[in-house]
């Protein structure tokens, strides 16, 4: 039977962990402010591209951008430590459960639509389920620190582990800040077991810094009524009522009783929200991804417009597209690359995706400016997906094939403006990559997932001012740009960046004079 042994809370009870204490510079690998996507061009947007490098000079100043981090949670949340102590107002995590399994993801191909599945993480624990509580409660400890009084977190786990962490969230929140244990129960259509009761709930841990915390009655978070009440309610011109019963003296009454919510106040069972079909635009295919509606109720409950949402297991990034559309700060990190690409593209997508406020329409905005940073704390990163690689590849092949990586452009300039074709991309080591990969590549545009262009390229600093990449919905890659206009005459960088469906990013400058 496994052991709990809890840490000690330091004699000052300050809870905080030495890591907290280590802290890493962040680097800055791109910065999105408002680039035009997919050459989805309005008049707006052709205002807004000649403007970059204006935008740029604004947006450098220190007004508030949202943060996609690539890195170890726990190093990230000891460097954010020092600037969001007692300052992030909701926190949202998914971490693994220690299931003792591996979970998939798959990737999908060129224009056709064929696909490749591969492992998104591992959840097996060498250690047990001693090894996967101290990973958990050192980050738990790291997440109070940076939980303003005001605010709360919302730990989303299953059967294998909740009764486990939920000990550990007393120990660090206070039994009295325990506000909910949250069923979100789904039905399990695949589920084939006869030796148990099929499972098919989650457990979502709910508790707050203090006792003064943010918790809204808004008509966003509101469960349907159930099919009898439904049935029962009815339409005047004074709006919906249903008839309630009674008796006087053996005589049967009824009364109009008007009804102003569409719904009931949410119990802490919640049955109304499916989990995500590939059919739905939300679909990242991703096999642990959470539906943007359970996020939404959480975040309109427990926060308020411009207060800071953050998930340190992003994932696909279903917590940041959900904040970003209910007007909320967000900070939102991962270890996996491939899971930054996905929220990457999910973010500067989201105004293709579901209004929250009213399902059936798209939501139609652009996403406010964000960057993606990474900690300076490895020397090197190994981008290249291994499941699309051959078996025993060393490490110096991979660095090889990082390196070696290259693409072809275009670069046509008539009198100010100019424009980029990608003509080409080069993997010079094909012998290292799985055949049945590389027998679906039939164009060497195949290979690409994203490509995107900064016009006015500064040094550390890659801002997007154009960007062509494919979706699930939607795998038409624009391999010409639009027409830049260049208002100052001189010398430009021009930096391009490729990055391909085995994980590897590929970035090349060039320099354009304007006469």
């Amino acid at each position: 039977m496994p052991k709990l042994n809890l840490k000690k809370k330091n004699e000052d009870n300050a809870q905080e962990p030495n890591c907290a204490k280590k802290t890493y510079k962040f680097q800055v690998l791109e910065l999105i402010l408002n680039p035009i996507v997919n050459n989805i061009v309005s008049d707006n947007d052709l205002s807004i591209i000649k403007q970059t490098r204006a935008n740029r000079q604004k947006n450098s100043s220190n007004s508030w951008k949202n943060l996609l981090i690539w890195g170890e949670n726990k190093s990230i949340m000891g460097s954010l430590n020092h600037k969001f102590s007692n300052k992030i107002n909701l926190i949202y995590i998914d971490p693994p459960y220690a299931t003792g399994g591996n979970f998939e993801s798959k990737t999908f191909i060129g224009e056709n639509g064929t696909f490749e599945n591969k492992k998104a993480y591992s959840d097996i624990w060498d250690g047990g389920i001693n090894e996967y509580i101290d990973f958990l409660y050192d980050r738990l400890l790291l997440m109070q620190n940076l939980l303003s009084e005001n605010g709360s977190i919302y730990v989303h786990l299953d059967w294998h582990v909740s009764h486990y962490i939920k000990v550990i969230l007393d120990e660090i929140f206070g039994k009295e800040n325990f506000r909910n244990e949250i069923i979100w129960a789904y039905p399990a259509a695949s589920a084939r077991t006869r030796r148990f009761f099929i499972r098919s709930f989650d457990s979502i841990l709910f508790y707050t810094k203090s006792n003064e915390y943010t918790f809204n009655d808004d008509p966003g978070i509101y469960m349907e009524y159930s099919d009898r009440v439904k049935f029962a309610l009815k339409e005047d011109g004074k709006g919906m009522f249903y008839y309630r019963g009674g008796s006087h003296n053996g005589k049967k009454l009824s009364q109009k009783v008007y009804v102003t919510n569409k719904g009931i106040f949410p119990r802490d069972v919640w049955t109304d929200i499916p989990y995500i079909r590939a059919n739905t635009l939300e679909y990242q295919a991703f096999s642990t991804q959470k539906p943007e509606r359970l996020l939404k109720r959480i975040i309109l409950a427990s926060s308020n417009k411009d207060d800071i949402v953050a998930d340190f297991f992003c994932g696909t990034g279903t917590s940041l597209a959900v904040a970003e559309k209910l007007g909320r700060r967000w900070i939102g990190s991962d270890v996996a690359k491939q899971a930054i690409n996905i929220s990457r593209k999910r973010i500067l997508d989201v105004w293709n995706s579901n209004d929250l406020i009213d399902w059936k329409k798209k939501y139609g905005r652009r996403s406010q400016p964000f960057k993606i940073v990474r900690t300076n704390e490895d020397t090197q990163a190994i981008n290249a997906c291994k499941d699309f690689l051959v078996e025993n590849i060393q490490k110096k092949d991979i660095m090889s094939l990082i390196q070696d990586t290259k693409f072809v452009v275009n670069i046509s300039k008539k009198d100010s403006k100019i424009m980029v074709d990608l003509v080409d991309y080069i993997i010079p080591n094909l012998n290292l990559i799985k055949d049945n990969i590389k027998n679906r590549i039939k164009n060497f545009s195949d290979w690409i997932d994203s490509w995107s262009i900064d016009f006015n390229h500064q040094e550390h600093s890659f801002t997007t001012a154009w960007i062509s990449y494919r979706t699930l919905k939607n795998r038409k890659l624009e391999l010409t740009s639009v027409p830049y206009n260049y208002e100052e005459k001189g010398k430009h960088k021009i930096s391009i960046k490729v990055n391909d469906i085995l994980g590897i990013e590929t970035i090349q400058d060039y320099d354009v004079v304007i006469t």
